[in-house]
């Protein structure tokens, strides 16, 4: 397998995430309203960001368990090289949610 192949592969996986994020987003931002429960001069504001957070971090989580999943196939299947491609978009992932999860900048 070519160098190009495996780098369409990527692009597909990263493609995929990018759009499931992008979606939680605009259903986030189209529909979050933070004054929906206020009442007259008294604001109540509830805590939006949050919840698009751990909404994110839960669609990352459950595409590195498919993303692994196609991995063990992958191996299981002999096809070596995107097996390692998506082992290396897995290393990539956990590197950013550890830093986001633990506050390294």
């Amino acid at each position: 397998m070519d160098l190009k192949k495996i780098l369409f592969h990527v692009l597909i996986r990263i493609a995929i995430l990018a759009l499931l994020l992008g979606s939680l987003f605009l259903i986030w931002s189209f529909t979050y309203d933070p004054h929906k429960h206020c009442d007259g001069d008294m604001h109540r504001h509830v805590d939006g960001g949050l919840g698009l957070f751990i909404f994110g971090f839960l669609i990352i989580q459950m595409y590195c368990i498919g993303l692994f999943a196609e991995m063990i196939y992958l191996f299981i299947k002999k096809r070596k090289k995107p097996a390692f491609a998506n082992l290396g978009i897995l290393t990539i992932l956990a590197f950013i949610t550890a830093a986001f999860m633990f506050g390294i900048s």
